[in-house]
């Protein structure tokens, strides 16, 4: 059998896949409220205390 010419060693591949942390924070510099539409009935908090619809 032929050795993949496509192959690459793992550590390149490791290497080339390593992202720095500073490279994976986007920085928004103003604050966007959640405007509630009320006339939408799906609001973006479900039970106004937690993130999830059922409040678990």
């Amino acid at each position: 059998m032929r050795e993949n010419p496509y192959a690459i060693p793992i550590e390149e591949l490791i290497a080339s896949a390593q992202v720095a942390p500073e490279a994976q924070i986007e920085v928004q510099t103003e604050h966007r409220a959640v405007v509630p539409d009320w006339a939408n009935p799906v609001h973006p908090y479900g039970d106004e205390m937690s993130g999830d619809a059922d409040g678990d």
